[in-house]
């Protein structure tokens, strides 16, 4: 590997707070490598030839493509060059074959310890995923759950017609102060709004707690959710590049470990839940907001 490793990061082309979410994801890649970094965003219909022309005139170690516009434009180029992805929720199972990859999704043992910390007798989780999605979560999350000693009630869904059945069941089965509900951030799980919001109603009026990936969620009610950190993503997206370049870096779909913590206060008093000052020192986002 060169002493100074030449990156091209391909991503979705974008206006304000979303351009500046890739410059966040672009800094860490940057500080992680201290390689010579070559940004290139790209329209919702790029011009393959003339990019992998000006790709192959300035030669790199390693692609990083962000998004599924980032990975589907740095698959188009069919260059040699080895691509990492990132800045996503998920891959599909030939992607995630090909391809060392970091999800926008935390990892589940960060989650379950924040769980722990807030919510001390909670003891059992449900959760809807959609396998075509989310089945290399899965392992993770049951591992992550046996080790802090809590009971994982996964159930599979396909779409937003299962899943809002499904949520129902799920619903009438909790227990109020023993059990809580993890929303994944899927389209096809929670992305529709009288779906999400019957589950924040259901739950204020039952005293349920439900914690998610999504800080919008948060906002809505949930009690806490775990974000990526945008830079800190890139930092990781840095150093799974330059395992890459070192041909160590193996294919495969993870999650995050660089997260961000939103919390509503409001819905904590609301279950009786009692916060330590310290521990809400470390929160980056609360709800509601002053």
């Amino acid at each position: 590997m060169a002493a100074q490793p030449r990156i091209t990061v391909i991503y979705p082309e974008a206006k304000g707070g979303y351009a500046a979410l890739f410059e966040q994801i672009i800094g860490g890649i940057e500080a992680a490598t201290h390689g010579a970094i070559i940004p290139q965003a790209v329209s919702a219909e790029p011009d393959i030839p003339a990019l992998r022309q000006m790709t192959t005139q300035q030669p790199n170690d390693v692609i990083i493509a962000l998004g599924k516009r980032g990975l589907a434009t740095a698959k188009a180029l069919q260059l040699e060059t080895p691509i990492v992805a990132g800045g996503l929720l998920s891959l599909g199972e030939e992607d995630r074959r090909r391809f060392p990859a970091i999800s926008l999704l935390p990892r589940p043992a960060l989650l379950f310890e924040r769980l722990k910390a807030l919510a001390p007798e909670t003891r059992r989780v449900h959760l809807l995923y959609n396998p075509s999605r989310h089945d290399w979560l899965l392992p993770l999350a049951k591992a992550a759950a046996k080790r802090r000693g809590l009971s994982l009630d996964a159930r599979p869904a396909t779409d937003l017609r299962s899943a809002a059945r499904l949520y129902r069941q799920v619903l009438r089965e909790m227990r109020p102060g023993s059990d809580a509900l993890w929303l994944l951030q899927d389209s096809t799980l929670t992305g529709d709004a009288a779906v999400l919001s019957y589950l924040l109603q259901e739950a204020w009026q039952r005293d349920l707690l439900l914690f998610s990936s999504s800080p919008a969620h948060v906002r809505r009610g949930a009690l806490f959710a775990l974000y990526a950190d945008k830079r800190g993503l890139g930092e990781e997206l840095g150093r799974l590049a330059l395992e890459v370049i070192r041909g160590r870096g193996k294919p495969g779909l993870r999650p995050t470990s660089a997260v961000r913590v939103a919390v509503n206060l409001r819905t904590a008093s609301h279950l009786g839940l009692r916060i330590p000052y310290q521990l809400q020192r470390q929160f980056d986002l609360v709800y509601p907001r002053p």
